[in-house]
């Protein structure tokens, strides 16, 4: 978008936080029609949610396997777990210091000889903490609900899982028990919970197409879509280093003037062209349509409080610099092209929801 700041670009426009699992694939297939049953539908939304509760393992894990590739067979962290201790409870289950230890251990060798703070070390315990309670509080719910997984759906997990460790990190079954104190039985028993903490949590959090449009009529107003020009007065030189004091201070009077200009009437597109340093500068300063929340909230609020043809009536100031801008069109979004991240956000809350309701239910206890 920007002309002379690509770091700029960044700035201006938030972008939404999506999973990566399974996103090179997704990209080769995005224009391939791919016709699935509905129980193969179904199973792969099921596996998508396991990669999303294993996530958290596969990267801490990868980092270690990583690490390996330099010889390296201490850590220079470390915290000691003791095995019976207790560091969470859920209903009658308890998480104890060999749980921990589990999922700790990958971390202390990913980082190696680098020496990490008791802070450091804190936060990726409360981070795969949470990552164990959640994975006892779905199979829980799950197993009350008579959640069913098959021998068949664990030992393809389970090789799958040995496939990848012997594949990516030549390490054999053995020498990974070995190194994580691990036997094939109580990785099994590891894979059988999220399998079925994945498929209640698929089950139970699924959005159809028409609850997603029943939503979308009632909130038509979130699915606004505006379309607008700007004029960039950016604030960081070609190398993306900012500009010192006295030359922002010089920008902002420029800007200042700019806009004097466009309200007198002088043309946006050619004022655009003229002096904006924003790769839009060749299209009049265009941005298209984008909705309020796909802008940083200084740069939405100004334009989203304009009719069509206004201009706003102050400069702009955000991170990028300062902007003119121009409202130049309005319309709701189609349900159809917004209806597959509609049913995803819908999802996502429904899981939030009832991560809440299920940490109360079990009077989950997690220690400070």
């Amino acid at each position: 978008m920007f002309k002379k700041n690509k770091k700029v670009e960044d700035n201006l426009k938030e972008t939404k936080e999506i999973s990566t699992i399974g996103t090179e694939q997704e990209k080769l297939n995005h224009n391939k029609v791919v016709i699935m049953t509905e129980d193969e539908k179904k199973e792969r939304k099921i596996m998508k949610k396991v990669a999303l509760v294993c996530a958290l393992v596969a990267v801490v894990g990868g980092a270690f396997y990583g690490g390996m590739s330099y010889g390296r067979l201490l850590p220079a962290s470390y915290r000691h777990y003791s095995n019976s201790e207790v560091y969470a409870t859920v209903g009658d289950s308890k998480i104890t210091g060999r749980d921990l230890k589990s999922v700790m251990d990958p971390i202390f060798y990913s980082n190696g000889l680098q020496k990490l703070t008791n802070s450091q070390i804190s936060t990726y315990e409360s981070t795969m903490l949470e990552y164990l309670v959640n994975i006892e509080v779905l199979y829980k719910e799950a197993k009350e609900n008579n959640v069913k997984i098959t021998d068949d759906q664990i030992q393809e997990n389970y090789d799958a899982t040995i496939n990848n460790i012997n594949s990516q990190y030549n390490l054999t079954q053995d020498e990974y028990f070995e190194k994580f104190n691990l036997i094939e039985d109580k990785l099994k028993e590891r894979i059988k919970k999220e399998l079925m903490g994945a498929t209640y949590l698929e089950d139970y959090t699924e959005v159809s197409e028409e609850e997603a449009e029943k939503y979308y009529e009632k909130n038509k107003d979130d699915f606004e879509q505006i379309r607008a020009s700007h004029i960039l007065i950016s604030n960081y030189d070609s190398n993306n280093k900012k500009l010192s004091d006295d030359k922002i201070e010089e920008n902002k009077k420029t800007a200042e003037a700019v806009l004097k200009m466009a309200l007198d009437g002088d043309d946006f597109a050619t004022l655009a062209k003229e002096y904006s340093d924003d790769s839009s500068a060749s299209s009049g300063g265009d941005l298209g349509y984008f909705t309020e929340d796909e802008m940083v909230s200084e740069f939405s609020k100004a334009a989203f409080s304009l009719k069509v043809g206004e201009i706003y009536p102050k400069v702009v100031e955000t991170s990028a610099g300062y902007h003119i801008i121009k409202k130049t069109g309005e319309k709701a979004q189609d349900f159809k092209d917004i209806k597959d991240d509609l049913i995803e956000t819908l999802e996502n809350t429904k899981q939030t929801t009832l991560m809440k309701d299920l940490y109360t239910k079990y009077n989950v206890q997690i220690k400070n």
